[in-house]
């Protein structure tokens, strides 16, 4: 999609300063729900290297029952529940029916090609439609351009800008950003200890450590400290989600949900100086976007490089794909514990089309879509929070065409292409 001119900017900035309502505020009456398009972060996983935590750590970190990056036997188990959830809530809406197994080109999932993308997006669909084999969906992981777009170099990041973005975030410098966040540091320090060996010529305490930026193929990546300290407390997060004693849940210093997103600050702080960036985002997201967009717009038939026409289509991802989008649309939420703009496990963008027949007109409605802590680890049937997305006038439902017009304005047509849907 090509940009549009500065009065579709300006609606573009009026929608991301809107203010957040909650799920109360939608009214949908006399309207009938005709198309849902998601976009979900996998669920509850080890970390992606536990051998890093180890090497940057006191002391070794608690062992998951399943090897790292993958997910779990209780990720699954709440991601079920979030299906089981979101079935019920379509049926009430009149969009799926009242059981058995959808109908013929009704639900499409199509999931980043990380296994456990692909385990999430099945456990969604076992929640949904048991014992009914819906397929998963998914490409080959050296040509995901969809869900790994700038690293994949589509959307690939110009040096420079990426560098004076983060720099400008950082506060101008990486001491600046050191500065910022020392107390952080040292906090994650207290709590992960200090390892007695470390690298020839590198300081072995997580405050110590240099801070910098890095090229990465077609990326900018930060370096020193933050990255791994932003592991830390997302592993710390899993460790409470995945229901692990107490004792075991950061090494004892977080024995509930509020003190775990206590030790979340260095997590925020990597997305606020990477993902949640507008350069960034716009090159690494426009591609997910544009197809959610192409989604909302389409009838009953495919559109040349777009998606299929399902009535339930599914985009199973990363936390990336969740900030990079949330800074997109200019989407904040607050849901729980969970710190200021969080991508939560199982969190899920959703966008719902809704069909006025009286005019045929149709709106839009977007919120964010998560379960707590508790409930991920306590496997709670509670539904989920959620944080609806309000349009300039204050209003939850957007008029169709108001809301496409907007998005297309943020998408950079550089980094977008014909999507294939087919399995390779």
């Amino acid at each position: 999609m090509t940009s549009k001119p500065l009065r579709l900017f300006t609606l573009a900035l009026a929608l991301a300063s809107s203010a957040i309502a909650h799920a109360d505020t939608l009214d949908t009456h006399g309207l009938r729900l005709d198309k849902v398009v998601l976009v979900m972060r996998h669920g509850i996983r080890p970390a992606t290297d536990t051998a890093a935590l180890d090497a940057g750590s006191g002391k070794p970190w608690p062992r998951f029952a399943v090897a790292d990056g993958q997910l779990t036997e209780h990720g699954r188990a709440a991601t079920v529940l979030l299906g089981q959830w979101q079935r019920g809530y379509l049926k009430e809406q009149g969009l799926l029916a009242a059981d058995g197994c959808p109908g013929a080109g009704q639900v499409y999932l199509l999931a980043s090609p990380a296994a456990r993308t692909r385990a999430t997006g099945k456990a969604l669909l076992d929640g949904m439609f048991p014992g009914c084999q819906v397929p998963v969906h998914h490409g080959r992981a050296s040509q995901d351009r969809l869900f790994h777009a700038s690293e994949n170099g589509l959307g690939a990041l110009d040096r420079q800008q990426a560098e004076q973005a983060m720099l400008g975030a950082m506060g101008g410098s990486p001491q600046a950003a050191h500065d910022r966040y020392s107390a952080a540091l040292l906090r994650m320090q207290q709590v992960v200890g200090v390892p007695a060996t470390c690298a020839k010529g590198k300081p072995c305490a997580l405050s110590e450590q240099a801070w910098g930026l890095k090229q990465k193929g077609s990326t900018v990546k930060l370096s020193g400290p933050l990255s791994l300290g932003a592991a830390m407390a997302e592993t710390i997060r899993m460790e409470y989600a995945e229901g692990m004693p107490l004792p075991q849940v950061a090494f004892g210093h977080a024995t509930n949900a509020a003190q775990v997103a206590g030790l979340m600050e260095l997590r925020s702080g990597k997305y606020a100086l990477t993902q949640h960036l507008p350069y960034i985002a716009r090159r690494g997201a426009s591609q997910l976007l544009h197809q959610v967009l192409l989604a909302l717009a389409q009838a009953d038939r495919s559109l040349a490089g777009g998606p299929p026409p399902a009535s339930w289509l599914a985009y199973v991802g990363h936390d990336s794909n969740i900030a990079q989008l949330r800074t997109l649309l200019g989407f904040d939420w607050k849901i729980a514990e969970y710190p200021q703009n969080d991508a939560a496990p199982g969190g899920t963008l959703l966008f719902e089309r809704w069909l006025d027949p009286r005019d045929g007109q149709r709106y839009v409605s977007l919120a964010y879509v998560a379960q707590s802590l508790d409930q991920l680890r306590d496997l709670s049937h509670a539904a989920p929070y959620r944080v609806q997305f309000s349009g300039p006038d204050g209003k939850a439902l957007i008029p169709l065409a108001q809301f496409e017009q907007a998005m297309a304005a943020r998408i950079d047509s550089t980094a977008t292409e014909p999507q294939a849907y087919a399995d390779e």
